[in-house]
């Protein structure tokens, strides 16, 4: 009889341990799919570029969704218990995290709707968007609880997904990818519109709409767990898997179709912003500066040069070349010169540049002995100094995308990305290379 007692305990022993490996494994397996999903988090909560954030999607969205089947598993392993585990309270911890992550794009998301007039938009995106978070709510409230609340909480989540779900992340997939055409514009095209085409807001437009997506899709695979419905869960995880490559290909080319749009749209917003600061309340060399700000923020990938000056006539006076901007003569009291490069081109070589700059010919002399002795200029106009230019400034845009000769008597003011620029302000002339 002690045999057999010895025995079983030792079967409970060995039972028990091989419960807690096999508990331990599924633990950190959760984590490192948790930990995936807060990689993605990150990116959210630093405002990352949406480049960056699509990257991050692509390595870790089939890890996170891969576990959220197990993790709603794991739960509910704790229905009723006494008190939690230490595997547990660590993972709802990280659960937590990744929540407050995802969170800190809301307010930026916010500023974005507000731009966009939703009445021209045919997805009822406030709906979908209210039913998700609600739905979700009672889906982290499930997760968090404590284990004497965990099973009440689940019978609230299902209740809440079967009476209000709806369906809305699918019809939110459907919505940003413009299935059939059904939903107009969609939801990209919109945020391109009513923001004129900022990257960044759009970018943060895409955060807010990828967060969304990722709760739906969260919620959709914890509900079919929680009904008892495990052997769904792969195959509904694949198809959000799939769905979520086939968004990240769409606003990739939503973000890419906005970058090549600079161009186009730089020029509305220069026009926009000389109307908006006429000579009358603005001096050129705080217009030159504060019109670089803008659009270096707005333009962010690519390095500026703003010149302002007064609105002189004739290439006499002034003479310019510029490549991937703008040359607007006589704007409301004053000449604009923009132009830009893609910051990820090498820098041209300061000191190749100066020898460029110092080259040019802003004047000669001559030494005049009668009837006093002085020395005698002939100075040349813009136009004839611009012509004494190395053939690399005058034409092409590489190295130089930029070069121009301004009369001084113009007060030409300038603001340049750093590394990009050389001026010399000589005796007639200043004298400019950008690069």
């Amino acid at each position: 009889m002690k045999v057999l007692i010895l025995l079983a305990l030792c079967i409970v022993i060995v039972l028990a341990e091989e419960t807690r490996k096999i508990r331990s494994t599924t633990s950190n397996h959760i984590v490192a799919g948790l930990n995936a999903g807060k990689e993605i988090a990150s990116f959210f909560e630093n405002n990352t570029e949406i480049p960056k954030v699509l990257s991050s999607l692509a390595k870790n969205v089939a890890p996170f969704l891969g576990v959220i089947g197990p993790l709603v598993s794991f739960i509910a392993g704790f229905f009723n218990k006494p008190g939690p585990s230490a595997e547990l309270l660590a993972i709802q911890r990280l659960a937590k995290d990744i929540d407050r992550r995802f969170d800190k794009v809301d307010s930026q998301f916010a500023e974005v709707k507000g731009l966009i007039q939703w009445n021209t938009v045919k997805v009822q995106y406030s709906d979908l968007e209210q039913k998700i978070n609600a739905v979700y709510r009672k889906y982290r409230e499930m997760y968090s609880a404590p284990t004497s609340a965990l099973a009440g909480e689940k019978v609230l989540f299902i209740t809440n997904y079967e009476s209000d779900f709806q369906n809305s992340g699918i019809k939110l997939y459907e919505g940003v990818l413009n299935v059939g055409n059904v939903f107009g514009d969609g939801l990209l095209i919109p945020c391109m519109k009513f923001t004129l085409y900022d990257r960044k807001k759009c970018g943060t437009f895409s955060s807010g709409i990828l967060k969304l997506l990722l709760r739906a899709a969260e919620v959709e695979l914890a509900y079919l767990q929680v009904k008892g419905l495990s052997k769904n869960v792969p195959y509904h995880t694949s198809q959000w898997k799939s769905r979520m490559y086939q968004i990240r290909s769409v606003m990739s080319h939503a973000d890419s179709t906005i970058a090549n749009k600079y161009h186009d749209q730089s020029g509305a917003d220069i026009d926009k912003y000389a109307l908006d600061h006429s000579t009358n309340n603005m001096n050129n060399h705080d217009f030159a500066n504060h019109l670089y700000s803008f659009l270096a923020k707005k333009y962010y990938w690519r390095d500026w040069l703003v010149i302002a000056y007064k609105d002189v006539t004739g290439d006499d006076k002034h003479f310019q070349h510029e490549c991937s901007g703008h040359l607007k003569f006589r704007d409301r009291g004053r000449n604009i010169v923009v132009a830009s490069v893609d910051k990820r081109k090498s820098h041209m070589d300061l000191n190749a540049a100066k020898t460029v700059v110092n080259g040019v010919t802003d004047h000669t002399s001559r030494q005049q002995h009668r009837p006093v002795h002085q020395t005698v200029y002939h100075r040349f106009n813009a136009h004839e100094a611009y012509d004494t230019f190395a053939s690399a400034a005058k034409s092409g845009c590489s190295p130089y995308a930029a070069a121009g000769v301004v009369q001084n008597e113009a007060s030409p003011s300038y603001a340049a990305a750093p590394g990009r620029f050389v001026l010399r302000n000589a005796k007639y002339n200043h004298i400019h290379i950008f690069g």
